[in-house]
């Protein structure tokens, strides 16, 4: 068993699902609140989190795909008096023939916190061309933008609705 520490901020619409509730259940984590500020609109949490390693593992990501931005980190946490600022940017990934096949928005999404939401895709065995806008703290959006282009996805940014 492990504890783990977690800042985690959630939109208007995850205020009224039973989060905590569901992490219990689904993932037997037993979490701990230090700190919480729930409005209908979103909220924030400065929670830890115990259970085997891969349990809580799964619990982030369960919280990440429902829209959550979560941020691990150590007891450094507990002296959080307010959410990190979230962020989002638009962008247009043109994936190679080689890296189509890779898993590379659930990579994105577990290794830099950050949420994706696909707004246009067309992707074949040739090449990958995807629009999404990418939401999280500007440390994590500029850490995922880095990790694609040294992945060899180039990314360029969208001015505008992606949707047309």
């Amino acid at each position: 068993m492990s504890g783990r520490y977690f800042a985690i901020s959630f939109p208007g619409p995850l205020v009224k699902e039973p989060v905590l509730y569901s992490l219990v259940r689904r993932y037997e984590v037993t979490p701990n609140v230090y700190r919480a500020k729930v409005t209908g609109e979103g909220g924030w949490l400065i929670v830890s989190l115990e259970g085997a390693h891969d349990k809580v593992d799964g619990a982030v990501l369960d919280l990440r795909c429902r829209g959550a931005q979560v941020r691990e980190g150590g007891p450094e946490l507990l002296d959080m008096e307010a959410p990190a600022a979230i962020h989002s940017v638009r962008a247009r990934l043109t994936v190679p023939s080689a890296q189509v096949k890779e898993p590379l928005l659930a990579q994105l999404i577990r290794a830099h916190d950050v949420v994706v939401n696909i707004r246009q895709a067309r992707v074949d065995r040739a090449h990958g061309v995807v629009e999404l806008e990418l939401s999280g703290t500007l440390e994590a959006l500029d850490r995922a933008v880095e990790w694609l282009k040294k992945s060899g996805v180039a990314v360029d940014p969208i001015e505008g609705n992606v949707i047309e």
